[in-house]
């Protein structure tokens, strides 16, 4: 008889966000590693961290996780509120995205190779100080169009490679550790 999946659930700050990880990358990692993921987006009425722990007090016991994606660049970015917020709730967590998720898209050199074969990578996205700029300039160069916020989700969620990508970005790295890890420290 098979395990029964481990339920996490995942909040973070937009559609876009929200597009990525319900892609089919993300769920057949993990997946493969006997979770199922629901996501939710908390860029709705109302401050994100206040929404954010409005859902924390809604959960059962039998969630396994609670995580909150947040992207480093936001200007109400206050991780000691955040962390006076998790410390009440059992198997919360935060993962951040230095700069902003998209920097987990440019860290993925195979398909940004794919989409320009002349782009100029970068041994850690964390330097990319902005990159949705870096991505709307690499598909233009491409002769791909212009592309927004969304088309980057949902381009990156059916194609990322996220073995390659966490090679070259150390906050998508620690995230995906944490599934590996059962979210126990190392």
């Amino acid at each position: 008889m098979a395990k029964p999946l481990k339920q996490v659930w995942l909040y973070v700050e937009g559609k876009s966000d929200e597009t990525f990880f319900e892609g089919s990358k993300f769920r057949d990692f993990t997946s493969s590693l006997g979770y199922t993921v629901k996501v939710k987006n908390l860029r709705t009425k109302g401050n994100v961290l206040s929404n954010f722990e409005k859902f924390l007090k809604l959960h059962d016991e039998n969630i396994h996780a609670s995580i909150l994606v947040y992207d480093k660049d936001c200007s109400d970015f206050n991780s000691k509120k955040i962390e006076s917020i998790l410390k009440n709730y059992n198997n919360s967590f935060l993962y951040v995205a230095i700069q902003e998720l998209e920097a987990w898209f440019c860290a993925d050199h195979e398909e940004v190779k794919r989409i320009n074969h002349h782009a100029t990578l970068n041994k850690d996205t964390h330097s990319i100080t902005n990159p949705k700029n870096w991505l709307k300039d690499l598909f233009f160069k491409a002769d791909k169009g212009f592309k927004n916020e969304m088309s980057f989700a949902e381009h990156f969620a059916e194609k990322i490679n996220l073995t390659n990508a966490r090679q070259h970005n150390k906050s998508l790295d620690r995230f995906l550790s944490a599934f590996e890890n059962n979210f126990k420290e190392k």
